[in-house]
């Protein structure tokens, strides 16, 4: 299993592992390509006028973009580009890759890079969540079309990662009711914290339940699973 497999399997043990220990239903947001080490970059010409910029990321994913050539490259500033782009972002996030890059001396190259990170960066960058324990909702909750708004809402990825994104930028760790403003979840409470490594914010964990949940237990066992997935991060 590669780097990237690896990842998706921890990060969805992790939601199992949280369910079980919680009784909740466990929600896992996974850190986003912008915010993963890049490995290597490579610029690949596939026309006088089109290259792919090849980004591989350390855990193990693959990102690319097309990028428009002007007339006046070859293949030695092609090569020149991967040269310096790789010096530059090897064992650097995306989102810090403008920084990271200085001029290279050679118009067409920097050129050639200032297209790559435009097209890496406008490039969609999906958070993925990983829900684990929703059997544990039906028993959760007494009235069957709670249930049914409760499961319809976890299964929509957006949902829950707005959701979980909002209560951490907020600065909170518990969202009761009404608070998170998602009315579908509007029984339900939410827990959470933020996964870091090396001081960077990276995903989230946390778990969903009723109003009635025991939130000391449900903070403490959060604030744990967030620590321990935290190191794990930190071998991708």
């Amino acid at each position: 299993m590669d780097a990237h497999g690896r990842l998706e399997e921890t990060l969805h043990r992790t939601s199992d592992l949280l369910a079980s220990l919680t009784n909740y239903a466990a929600l896992v947001v996974g850190p986003k390509s912008e915010t993963v080490a890049v490995r290597s970059v490579q610029m690949v010409g596939v026309s006088p006028t089109l290259a792919t910029v090849v980004v591989v990321l350390s855990n193990g994913s693959v990102e690319n973009e097309t990028v428009h050539l002007g007339d006046d490259v070859t293949d030695s500033h092609l090569a020149a580009a991967t040269g310096h782009l790789s010096a530059a972002l090897a064992g650097d996030a995306l989102s810090s890759a403008a920084a990271a890059l200085k001029p290279s001396g050679d118009p067409i190259v920097d050129r050639i890079c200032d297209e790559a990170l435009t097209a890496l960066r406008s490039s969609p960058s999906d958070d993925h969540v990983w829900v684990g324990g929703t059997s544990s909702v039906a028993a959760a909750f007494d009235a069957v079309e709670v249930v049914r708004e409760v499961l319809f809402a976890l299964e929509q990825q957006f949902i829950v990662v707005s959701l979980v994104s909002d209560i951490v930028q907020r600065g909170m760790s518990v969202a009761i009711g009404v608070e998170h403003g998602v009315e579908p979840l509007s029984a339900c409470s939410i827990v959470v914290s933020p996964v870091v490594v090396d001081g960077e914010h990276v995903g989230s964990v946390g778990v969903l339940g009723p109003t009635r949940m025991n939130y000391p237990q449900a903070l403490a066992t959060v604030d744990v699973v967030s620590e321990r997935l935290g190191r794990r991060l930190r071998d991708y």
